[in-house]
């Protein structure tokens, strides 16, 4: 009610997120983000590493970007240290719950620190003296989880929203009619096989006369190589070769995307794609597309979350029927 009482009176509320960096953990931030610029009407300023930077810079429910450069610690510490000290905040919102995080966030000078419960803290950071939300389900999807920071905060989220703009311009010579193949994981784990890709891009053309357009990092590029080698379909290669506003542009202009468990996956949902998500050893309730469809096997073993598999039957036993069967609905 205090802020409530704040805000009616013509006041802005400033709250600091401290949220760093995979690309996906950041997408499912912003529907918090947007519930509390929007209910509270506060200010979010937003602590970030640079990969995920271009998401939050220029997002309409973002006051304020300020940037940590990790690879370049040693220098970019103090100066955030001092940027953040010479700041008043009137909650700063632990949303990463590791150690740096939390000593960002101790940081900060804010009237109130707010982290998650130490059921689903890391890195024993529940022995740091934040406010802590009402213990709740671990294995919710992680964008309802950070959302149980608005419910905190006496803010009732609507309808769960992304706001990602887009301009609608895509690279040079890319097709119209198009299907996003984004074969690229961070955890080795969750990557799906090179030949499963090549004949769903075969299928993909046969059935339905489409092309796929394969996307991922520089450490994609000989996978993307190997891919068109044995594949007859027709492939365009943007593997290594996208900054992330353009992916989100290729991402924005498909007509469906089929992703392993990865950042970009969670791009596509939050853009409105049709998406296929290929999950193995992570909990697709958890982590999965919020929206959007799976295709995984039911073994024992799953969901076991490991980075690097010797046998990664979840993943190799994913076959391009059960894929195109999901394809071929949405399409």
């Amino acid at each position: 009610m205090l802020y409530g009482y704040k805000y009616m009176q013509g006041s802005t509320m400033d709250i600091l997120f401290i949220k760093l960096g995979a690309l996906g953990d950041v997408i499912n931030t912003l529907p918090l983000a947007i519930t509390l610029r929007e209910r509270l009407g506060a200010r979010i300023h937003w602590l970030v590493e640079p990969l995920s930077l271009p998401l939050v810079s220029g997002h309409p429910a973002i006051g304020n970007v300020i940037l940590f450069d990790k690879k370049n610690w040693i220098r970019a510490l103090p100066e955030i240290l001092g940027d953040l000290r010479s700041r008043r905040f009137d909650i700063t919102l632990d949303l990463q719950r590791i150690i740096k995080s939390g000593l960002f966030c101790m940081a900060s000078r804010s009237d109130r620190k707010v982290g998650f419960d130490r059921s689903r803290c890391k890195e024993l950071t529940w022995i740091l003296p934040f406010e802590r939300i009402t213990a709740g389900d671990p294995g919710d999807h992680m964008a309802r989880q950070y959302l149980e920071f608005a419910h905190f905060l006496g803010a009732i989220p609507g309808e769960v929203r992304w706001d990602i703009p887009v301009t609608g311009k895509l690279p040079p010579g890319l097709p119209r009619d198009y299907v996003v193949l984004n074969i690229g994981a961070t955890k080795a784990a969750n990557r799906w096989t090179t030949e499963g890709f090549a004949a769903l891009a075969d299928a993909l053309m046969q059935r339905r006369s489409v092309v796929s357009v394969l996307t991922g990092g520089p450490e994609d590029s000989d996978m993307a190589r190997r891919i068109a080698a044995l594949g007859h379909g027709s492939v365009f290669d943007l593997t290594g070769k996208t900054t992330i506003p353009e992916l989100k542009e290729i991402l924005a202009g498909s007509r469906a995307v089929v992703s392993c468990d990865t950042g970009p996956m969670h791009l596509a949902v939050a853009l409105g794609r049709e998406v296929v998500a290929l999950m193995g050893p992570s909990d697709p309730r958890r982590t999965g597309p919020l929206n959007g469809r799976v295709v995984r096997l039911d073994l024992d073993c799953m969901p076991c979350n490991r980075r690097h598999c010797d046998d990664p039957r979840c993943m190799r036993g994913i076959t391009v029927e059960m894929v195109m069967q999901e394809l071929e609905e949405v399409l």
